[in-house]
């Protein structure tokens, strides 16, 4: 069974715009029939299907408030004579060096050439061209236009390509490869629309052999700002357009690309993801370029996932193996390790630890005795009270297995290591092995401490029959504040019915 993620657009189709805008040219002289038969030999000029819109300034500061304006402007014709002699060549400074536009392309325009000498200026001012008015007839113009708009098209690419770059660098280093697939699906679509500004997005998921879609329905997921939210809906909800772009790259496994749309495709050994998104402008080769780039890094952290979900399944088999090898010789039984764990993940999550750490606290904490395996059985298996060496003896287990859980470099191993040593710590001080009071103690420990005893008191153990559940948490109300953190008693009385759930579920046989 594949697990088949798809990316929604929203019910209401969004406008799409077939071309691209027309490109903009700024006219800037002080004579207003210039500006009137440079826009009449250009009319009908059009590159690579666009058209112009001219802008029109009869000053130098016209002209820099229409460029604060419009930082898109492909095209300055500048006249260099207007409020003063150098007027225009002041006006190209300003351009590179305090608006800070190095892709405009500015030709110089002047009837007066004494006024401002080629050479001079070519050398001396960031221009790309230097015309005299009485050279640009209409056909001048048209190859002019040409190569202006040419130059500025490959400069906006290459800068384009280098931003798209950065974003993708960062993109991709955002998405870690161990977290669930619900938080790469949601890290994943945020970085998507950061890298070519995509809106409106939600994904679908849902089980499938190929095409058969279990029960005909869909699990959509709606990224609303860091919320990952689900709700079923009918296949046949989706738009006939959606459901065949995605089935092409279903069955192509690869990428697919329509002019305002795209399904990114990803898979790994357990699961196949499409994200499908609509963009409100018709995508370009770069941005084709980046995405599959993009999803080229996707793939490899997909398949990181799932194997570090081999690795975490196969350390929590290992751990739960390890802890019921404890119990097991203690004469207790192995699902004593699972309550603990899952006790131990709830506690983690009331009291506000993360996801991960709550995890991470759940496969350990089965390692809380595994110091035991150091002591005797004859200590280990009495029936009645232990005398006072033999108790110090027992004690001991805590300690030891600190020592053997610590300095391995795998964190699993590093936090069993910290309860084991902490779990018979008590709020109190009165706890051994250190003696540690309140929050000296790590939460980790005064975790897995609550969780033991409250499961020990309710199950049968060779020095005792199983306590009643009143009973159990009478004595835990009675140690609130000695031996236990008073705000874990308090959530685990508040939340009363989900551990009942968790000990339900693992019952000894």
């Amino acid at each position: 069974m594949t697990d088949l993620f798809f990316l929604d657009e929203e019910e209401t189709p969004i406008e799409i715009q077939p071309t691209w805008p027309n490109w903009k040219i700024l006219i800037v002289d002080d004579e207003e029939d210039i500006h009137t038969i440079t826009k009449l030999a250009l009319k009908n000029f059009a590159f690579e299907g666009r058209g112009l819109n001219f802008y029109h300034a009869f000053s130098a500061i016209e002209a820099k408030q229409i460029l604060q304006q419009h930082s898109d402007i492909a095209l300055i014709m500048l006249d260099v004579v207007m409020e003063s002699d150098h007027a225009g060549l002041k006006l190209v400074k300003t351009v590179r060096r305090e608006l800070n536009n190095l892709t405009v392309r500015i030709v110089l325009r002047t009837g007066q050439p004494g006024q401002a000498p080629e050479q001079e200026v070519i050398r001396d001012y960031d221009i790309n061209d230097y015309k005299n008015k009485t050279e640009l007839t209409a056909s001048k113009l048209t190859t002019l236009m040409y190569s202006s708009l040419r130059a500025y098209r490959d400069i906006v690419i290459l800068e384009k390509s280098k931003q798209g770059l950065e974003k993708l660098i960062v993109a991709s280093r955002g998405i870690s490869s161990r977290g669930a697939l619900s938080k790469f699906i949601s890290v994943t679509l945020n970085q998507m629309v950061n890298l070519l500004n995509l809106d409106n997005t939600a994904i679908f998921s849902c089980k499938s052999n190929a095409f058969e879609f279990e029960g005909n329905k869909l699990k959509v997921y709606s990224l609303s700002g860091d919320s990952l939210s689900t709700e079923l809906v009918s296949l046949s909800e989706l738009p006939e357009n959606t459901v065949e772009i995605l089935l092409q790259a279903f069955n192509n496994q690869a990428n697919v690309f329509h002019h305002n749309s795209l399904v990114m495709f990803c898979a790994n050994q357990s699961c196949t993801i499409l994200f499908y998104a609509q963009v409100g402008h018709p995508l370009s080769e770069l941005d084709r370029h980046l995405l599959n780039i993009f999803t080229e890094n996707l793939i490899v952290i997909l398949e990181n996932i799932h194997l570090n979900e081999l690795i975490t399944s196969s350390q929590r088999e290992l751990i739960y193996r390890l802890g019921e090898i404890v119990e097991s010789r203690s004469n207790e039984t192995g699902n004593h390790v699972k309550r603990v764990a899952f006790y131990s993940e709830l506690l983690a999550r009331l009291v506000g630890l993360s996801e991960e750490k709550s995890e991470l606290l759940k496969i350990s904490s089965p390692l809380h005795d595994i110091g035991k395996m150091a002591i005797p059985d004859s200590i280990l298996h009495k029936p009645g009270k232990l005398t006072a060496d033999e108790w110090e003896i027992m004690q001991t287990h805590a300690q030891r297995g600190y020592d053997l859980l610590s300095g391995s470099k795998l964190m699993v191993m590093d936090i069993g290591a910290i309860i084991a040593l902490a779990h018979h710590e008590k709020w109190d001080g009165s706890g051994y092995p250190n003696g540690l009071e309140k929050d000296d103690i790590h939460i980790y420990g005064r975790i897995t401490a609550l969780a033991d005893v409250f499961d020990a008191l309710g199950s049968d153990r060779c020095y005792k029959k199983a306590w009643p559940l009143a009973k159990v948490l009478e004595l835990l109300k009675q140690q609130s504040g000695k031996h236990f953190d008073p705000r874990l008693v308090k959530l685990l009385l508040d939340n009363l019915d989900q551990f009942l759930e968790i000990r339900d579920q693992f019952v000894d046989s």
